[in-house]
């Protein structure tokens, strides 16, 4: 703008100096402003100049926005297929997992799968997976914006994985788990009564867990996926911890690999609390259920523990219920029931994460939009 001379009168001709500039806001300030705005609104701040198009697509702007973003409502619907909840985002897509933002997703019954924002309205196709994939986690590092998915499948009885790193592989690459070809070897049997990929716990890891039988000898071996360095680490139980590992179940207790077993109304638990190191917890944490007691009707050997966050426990129960226990107050805060389906309001913290910037390769495709 220009600046408009000023004068004093008697003194025609003689030019004073420009009014003072108005101060200019620090870049820093700047940048906190803008990590307070929606999605929305800094997706047209991306237009005012390159700076501020490179500040918003930094990395580490993207972690200290969805830091304070606020969760947005999403509409969906749970449906209970093959004993599981998915979370569908229409009639023939389900949601895998959510990861920064991100949804993945996979068609029911083709092998075709896709990541997508649904704030921004990206989506990225991906090399069709395995037909008989049961679980898929996305592991993203926000810092530098490097993803990898990773798929699970049950074919012939045999557990495989596979693993594909987003924008640079061109196809899924086989994952070499340890017990790989494990149903009869060497006498031992690998009976795979508890499978899944779990939500990410302590150093960035999955875990399965696998119950092998040596004729009447019983041991369960915690598998933990690296999805970074594509390797697992396995754990073995102590013996004689549980009377038996039939009735064990491997869950997250805050943020750690732990094993349970629900004793006279009681969840014992076994926490893994360095898995590099293979160190167990000395002792076990005993976790009143006292709800058992006056609800008679329900059974303890049909809860399943499945995750702990401070002093809340989530238990799944038979019938699609799912209980949230307050393990401080030893009381059920509320349960949630999903096994018909159901049109539910959902909340995810939105991102600005675009996957255009993982197409490195002519065949992994990206187009805009949502079906």
């Amino acid at each position: 703008m220009n600046m408009v001379p000023r004068y004093q009168s008697g003194d025609q001709g003689r030019r004073l100096d420009p009014a003072p500039k108005a101060p200019k806001l620090p870049f820093e300030m700047i940048i906190e402003i803008l990590s307070w705005l929606t999605v929305d609104a800094l997706l047209r701040m991306k237009s005012v100049c390159k700076k501020w198009c490179a500040l918003i697509e930094d990395h580490h702007f993207i972690v200290k926005h969805m830091y304070r973003a606020s969760p947005l409502p999403i509409k969906c619907q749970y449906s209970r297929k093959h004993d599981q909840v998915a979370l569908l985002h229409s009639k023939n897509i389900r949601c895998m997992s959510r990861v920064a933002g991100l949804f993945v997703e996979k068609h029911h019954s083709l092998p075709v799968c896709r990541i997508r924002n649904p704030v921004i309205g990206h989506v990225l196709d991906l090399p069709n997976a395995h037909m008989d994939v049961c679980r898929m986690k996305c592991a993203f590092d926000s810092l530098t914006g490097d993803a990898k998915l990773v798929s699970a499948y049950i074919h012939n009885d045999e557990v495989g994985y596979e693993v594909i790193s987003i924008g640079q592989d061109g196809d899924w690459r086989a994952l070499k788990h340890p017990n790989q070809g494990l149903l009869k070897k060497n006498g031992k049997w690998a009976t795979r009564r508890q499978f899944f990929l779990t939500d990410e716990v302590h150093d960035g890891v999955y875990f399965c867990s696998e119950i092998i039988t040596d004729g009447e000898d019983w041991c369960l071996e915690v598998q933990a996926l690296d999805p970074w360095n594509e390797c697992f680490i396995t754990t073995t139980l102590p013996q004689g911890v549980f009377n038996g590992c039939k009735r064990v179940w491997v869950f997250n207790w805050n943020q750690h690999i732990a094993v349970g077993d629900i004793v006279e109304q009681d969840l014992h638990v076994l926490v893994l609390e360095d898995l590099k190191e293979q160190k167990w917890s000395e002792n076990k944490i005993i976790v009143p259920l006292k709800f058992l007691q006056h609800q008679p009707l329900l059974d303890d050997q049909a809860l399943i523990p499945v995750k702990a966050d401070c002093d809340e426990l989530k238990l799944r129960y038979k019938g699609g219920k799912t209980l949230f226990y307050d393990m401080n107050n030893e009381v059920i805060k509320k349960v949630v029931y999903k096994w018909f389906d159901t049109d539910l309001l959902g909340f995810y913290k939105p991102s600005l994460v675009s996957l255009k910037g993982m197409r490195q390769d002519e065949r992994v495709r990206l187009r805009i939009g949502i079906d």
